[in-house]
């Protein structure tokens, strides 16, 4: 149905990959944020939270 008769060129590959990036972000880009900010913060509580344990 669809014959690859060459190879795909190197300039369309490149602009593929850089779509597939800009793209990658705008969708997860949000998302992956949220989710690190709120991790940090429970590792920072549970840090926090053993060194007051430790010390007493």
């Amino acid at each position: 149905m669809f014959g690859r008769r060459r190879f795909l060129s190197f300039p369309m590959v490149i602009g593929a990959v850089i779509i597939g990036v800009v793209s990658g972000k705008a969708i997860f880009g949000p998302p992956l944020d949220e989710y690190w900010k709120k991790k940090q913060q429970e590792e920072a509580a549970a840090a926090s939270k053993e060194n007051d344990s430790t010390s007493t």
